[in-house]
């Protein structure tokens, strides 16, 4: 198995600034020791590379704010990944993933995912739709929510409570019920 510490040295040499670029490296596995070694590199590119899986452990690497899973052959992510609480960005385009961790939907932080050429389950696929910008990102998490296994999760009861309640009080409101009516005869 090929780690990035023993084709090309020192992953210290290759950080730049706190982007560490370790694409096109012919990984099979993530170096998460070295990875956690160094806590500057909140940007992380592992695209292009031949990894299967991702360990446990690399769900402790907390610091991560951009992540590349791009172009692997990852068919699952691990069960705790929504302990990456400080990603903002996920690409994990062409990947083999079906599904995604409950847990996933505990990335409250992330602006940007990019799911597409993955055989997703089709349920999750039309759910997960687009999410390049927060707004479709934000949108992705309340439609999770709402459609899929995850409704039973705490997080998402209380999401989909908040959203009932929303949903009965703006029926109850005069002016919504004019605008709905209004708009459903024109």
């Amino acid at each position: 198995m090929t780690k990035a510490g023993s084709k090309g040295g020192n992953l210290r040499d290759k950080l730049d600034g706190n982007e560490l670029d370790l694409s096109l490296s012919d990984l099979n596995e993530v170096p998460v020791k070295e990875l956690a070694a160094l806590p500057k590199a909140t940007i992380l590119d592992l695209s292009c590379n031949k990894l299967s899986t991702l360990p446990s452990d690399f769900c402790g690497l907390t610091h991560l704010v951009k992540l590349d899973l791009s172009k692997n052959k990852l068919q699952q992510l691990p069960a705790d990944f929504g302990r990456l609480v400080n990603l903002q960005h996920l690409d994990l385009l062409n990947n083999r993933l079906v599904t995604l961790p409950v847990s996933f939907a505990q990335l409250k932080n992330l602006k940007w995912l990019d799911l597409k050429d993955n055989p997703l389950d089709p349920v999750l696929a039309k759910v997960a739709g687009d999410c390049l910008d927060e707004k479709q990102c934000k949108q992705c998490g309340l439609v999770a929510c709402r459609v899929t296994e995850l409704q039973q999760q705490p997080l998402c009861t209380s999401v989909n409570t908040i959203y009932d309640n929303a949903v009965q009080g703006l029926r109850r409101h005069e002016i919504f019920q004019w605008v709905l009516q209004t708009d459903s005869q024109q």
